[in-house]
């Protein structure tokens, strides 16, 4: 290369070197990042939250030194949610996750704190990675990240410390980049605590809906190489309305647990604790859990374990480690799991029964009831949930029997009575008739002669017809008489003596008598054919009255009320004889009528009881499905609740609040001491 050639290289190389350092040294804008991106969101792509399927929070525990994982997500073929982190524990999480994914979606940046990585710390937003982290490192956030159905990351934050003084704003920033953002959110939607993701009601019954509850007080532990076996009560209580009642109390010899148990009665100078129960019924209505652990795999849903269960010591174990022991039952090879601390048995008005397990004590609570006191003693206990068909909830109906033969069916409509009938009401007949001729020949006879030919015993209630008899023979002796006295005074008595009856036709009678009396009074003094016409008309209501007044005599011993019962088996002898009347093919003609028509009510009967129990069934294998695979934890304060001492069932009368847990309450006789074996 010549000389010109080489100047030339060495200029060109300079213009090059000019360039890039008048570049470099060019001065920055004066217009910050934080100009630029405030007002911006933050995850311009993340705009429907329910495109979010997947949540994953990781947090940092500074004194572990681990990191805790929650996430919570939805399967795509079943659209179920899940919780990952407590072995796929069903999740109740459509509105929760809406809430968590609304709180990204269009989340704003209100300004840059910072852009230097070394104020992370006392922000707050340290990213939570486990090989940069060690025990006590401070300052680290949660990461919080979304995503889709195809696993593709829809936001991913850190969330910082909230700012001071400034309500609702809190610091962020994007894993891997530096700087800090001030932004207003809610962070309280992005809740790691399992309680929020689930269905509270863990047992999904209302308390109004409980009919009877059993108690089973009884204790199970190991020893050497079998159960021990401690039984103290079985209670066995009912809801009438808002009241409980005892209905069975057993107590159990202490030396020989297997032993028949004895009845017991409730104390005369007594009352049922009702508070206590009702605290039960209480917690069982708002039964929640703290956590929940998979059982084994063996296990079925109806708390029963098999063969290949007890054979399997990982399992079995995993059982005993919980307070849960499998013994044989001696029913086709099962083998029954009792539990450490009793059971309680609850029965619903729809006819499912839950049957609750306690189990031995779980860790230390770091869980704190509504008030924000901790669990009783700092524990929380295990819990085993099933549920079964309470088949005395399902008595069979009362079918009504179908008649075979035309004779069954004559049975049962009461034919063949009519013969017993006709002769029960003979008596009362021949009774009418004869005092239908005694009133005949009274009419006639003097008022002596109508005393004689009454009975005796029937004398003083004939004083009605002897002073019409007395009437009338005082207006045949007064005939022609010109004075209207001797007329209206028997006419008046007669009046009085008729309005006694009850009966409508003797009322009637005495009605027209009273009218006759009024025109007797107008007549004329002197009118001696109207007197007569009077006089007699008078005898003939008078003759009347007596029949009527004899005639309801013979049938008043009955009543009124024996009148009514008369008159109905005179309504049943029609139809009966109807029947009978009809012809050997018209009574079988009727005898399938009533056979179809009584097999169309028991089938409506056995039908309505079958919905019921298959509703019952439906239900229980719903409920089966969820509770199967999982130990349940409940804090221990739910646990006493639950649980009730042989020394609260009863109280003083009058008392409003039970003894509290462990204290002897009031009234105990003395030398009687708590049983023990309970809230280990």
């Amino acid at each position: 290369m010549n000389e010109g050639k080489k100047t030339g290289a060495f200029w060109a190389a300079a213009a090059v070197m000019l360039a890039v350092g008048l570049f470099v040294a060019w001065p920055a804008s004066t217009e910050t990042e934080g100009e630029n991106t405030a007002g911006k969101p933050l995850f311009e792509k993340f705009k429907d939250p329910l495109t979010a399927s997947n949540l994953k929070i990781v947090t940092f525990d500074e004194e572990q030194g681990q990191l805790g994982t929650f996430e919570v997500r939805r399967d795509a073929e079943s659209g179920e949610w899940t919780i990952p982190s407590r072995k796929g524990y069903p999740a109740d999480a459509v509105e929760q996750m809406r809430d968590a994914a609304n709180a990204l979606v269009g989340l704003t940046i209100l300004d840059i704190q910072t852009e230097n990585q070394g104020d992370h710390e006392a922000l707050g937003v340290v990213e939570p990675k486990l090989e940069d982290l060690e025990v006590g490192d401070t300052g680290v956030g949660r990461l919080v990240t979304f995503k889709d159905e195809s696993q593709q990351t829809l936001a991913s934050l850190i969330v910082g410390n909230p700012v001071k003084n400034e309500e609702g704003k809190i610091y962020v920033r994007k894993p891997g980049q530096d700087p800090v953002y001030v932004v207003k959110m809610d962070d309280s939607v992005l809740s790691t605590k399992f309680q929020d993701w689930i269905e509270e009601d863990l047992l999904q019954m209302s308390s109004i809906d409980i009919k009877e509850a059993v108690i089973k007080d009884y204790s199970a532990s190991i020893s050497g190489r079998n159960v021990a076996l401690e039984r103290n009560y079985t209670a066995k209580f009912t809801m009438e309305g808002t009241d409980w009642m005892l209905d069975e109390l057993l107590e159990y010899n202490p030396d020989n647990a297997m032993a028949e148990p004895k009845l017991v009665e409730k104390p005369a100078d007594k009352d049922l604790n009702s508070d206590k129960l009702n605290d039960m019924k209480n917690a069982l209505d708002d039964l929640k859990i703290v956590d929940v652990v998979r059982k084994p795999d063996g296990m079925s849903a109806n708390l029963r374990a098999d063969k290949e269960l007890v054979s399997d010591n990982e399992a079995v174990q995993s059982l005993y480690t919980r307070g849960f022991f499998p013994v044989g039952s001696g029913a086709d090879g099962e083998f029954e799991v009792l539990s450490a601390n009793g059971e309680l048995n609850v029965t619903v008005d729809e006819g499912v029964e839950y049957v609750l397990r306690f189990g031995d004590v779980e860790g230390l609570s770091d869980e704190s009831d509504e008030e924000g006191e901790e669990s009783i003693g700092g524990v929380n206990r295990y819990l085993l949930v099933t549920a079964r068909v309470n088949e005395e909830q399902f008595p069979a109906p009362d079918l009504q029997p179908v008649p075979q033969t035309i004779e069954e069916l004559e049975a049962m409509l009461g034919v063949g009575e009519e013969t017993e009938t006709e002769e029960a009401e003979a008596p009362a007949e021949e009774m009418k008739e004869t005092s239908e001729e005694v009133t005949e020949e009274s009419t006639d006879a003097e008022p002596a002669e109508t005393e004689e030919a009454l009975p005796e015993e029937a004398e003083p209630e004939m004083k009605e017809g002897e002073e019409a008899d007395a009437e009338t023979s005082t207006e045949e002796s007064s005939e022609g008489d010109s004075e209207g006295e001797n007329t209206e005074e028997p006419a008046t008595e007669s009046v009085e003596e008729i309005e006694v009856s009850d009966e409508g036709e003797a009322t009637g009678e005495g009605q027209g008598a009273e009218l006759q009396d009024e025109d007797e009074s107008d007549a004329p003094a002197d009118d001696a054919a109207a007197a007569d016409d009077s006089s007699d008309a008078s005898a003939e209501e008078s003759t009347e009255a007596s029949a009527a007044t004899e005639e309801e005599m013979a049938l008043e011993p009955a009543g009124d009320d024996a009148t009514e019962e008369t008159a109905e088996p005179a309504e049943e002898e029609s139809d009966e004889l109807t029947f009978a009347d009809l012809t050997e093919e018209e009574k079988q003609e009727r005898l399938e009528a009533e056979q179809e028509k009584i097999l169309k009510a028991n089938t409506r009967l056995l039908d309505e009881r079958k919905d019921r129990l298959n509703a019952a069934k439906r239900r229980v294998a719903d409920l089966n499905a969820r509770f199967a695979d999982w130990y349940y934890i409940i804090p221990e304060a739910t646990y006493r609740q639950l649980r009730i001492n042989r020394d609260e069932l009863f109280v003083d009368p009058g008392a409003n609040e039970a003894a509290a847990p462990g204290a002897p309450p009031a009234g105990l006789p003395p030398g009687m001491q708590l049983p023990g074996g309970f809230g280990n």
